[in-house]
């Protein structure tokens, strides 16, 4: 499903937060925001999500238009996996936790589906939620998303409080709803090292407003596009950047830091 933003506006207590914002997603693409803290990045997802209302514009999701004027008319086709996924826990084993607001008759078969789905298994099924893993219950939050099918997954910080590999893990689960499921994906995350790895399009963020936008490389390498708005560029690309300023040398950006070796290696050979 293709997501429109047009020129919608949000405040709090009187303070605009979202001035004027357009923007766009293309189906089964991975998008992200990213800025500083207070930047407006939560807010966005929100007002796509329909939680927040916006004073002007509008989000449209495939064909249909929602606004100040009208109610939400997607619900169950958005879902939002929120930065802090132990908030969304409330039940005492996996499958109870599943099966909230599910309303379709193959209830049983989707839970496996979707327990599957996320990388986990049937043995999980009964188990407290709280009794697994971070990383686990991470994939929990988001199969409690994926249990109504949704077009469009928005995922507010998708990393936090993982280690090296549940990040990884998580990467690939991410990469598996585009690539196997056909998934529109929002991600907001500041930790850049890893958003790099897997987003194709790329929103800066500042002050409620686009500062930068464009492909990932475009906008990950520009250091002083990202510094002004408080994050460092991803590691493998300053190194990229950093060769080509003392060097002369231009070895192009890599998703990973292993490639960008062997490129290195290439070229002093």
């Amino acid at each position: 499903m293709e997501v429109k933003v047009r020129d919608v506006s949000f405040s709090y207590d009187d303070k605009l937060i979202i001035d004027n914002f357009s923007c766009e997603f293309k189906s089964n693409k991975i998008s992200a925001f990213v800025g500083g803290n207070g930047s407006g990045k939560s807010t966005l997802l929100k007002l796509i999500d329909g939680l927040l209302v916006p004073i002007n514009g509008y989000v449209k999701l495939g064909s249909v238009n929602f606004s100040v004027n009208n109610s939400y008319p997607c619900r169950g086709k958005v879902g939002f996996l929120f930065q802090f996924v132990d908030r969304q826990i409330f039940n005492k084993s996996v499958y109870d936790e599943i099966k909230v607001g599910y309303k379709g008759l193959d209830f049983d078969k989707r839970v496996i589906d979707v327990i599957n789905m996320v990388g986990l298994n049937e043995s999980f099924l009964y188990k407290d939620p709280y009794k697994i893993s971070s990383s686990e219950r991470r994939r929990l939050g988001l199969a409690c998303v994926l249990i109504h099918d949704p077009d469009v997954v928005i995922l507010d910080e998708p990393f936090i409080g993982l280690d090296s590999r549940g990040k990884n893990d998580f990467l690939r689960l991410i990469k598996v709803l585009k690539k196997d499921f056909g998934k529109t994906i929002i991600v907001v995350s500041q930790d850049v090292d890893f958003l790099h790895k897997f987003v194709d399009y790329v929103y800066l963020i500042k002050d409620g407003s686009i500062f930068l936008e464009g492909d990932k490389y475009d906008v990950f390498s520009n250091e002083l596009a990202m510094k002004s708005c408080g994050l460092k560029v991803p590691d493998v690309l300053h190194f990229s950047n950093l060769v080509l300023e003392n060097k002369n040398v231009k070895i192009g950006y890599r998703d990973e830091i292993n490639d960008l070796i062997k490129d290195v290696y290439r070229y002093v050979k």
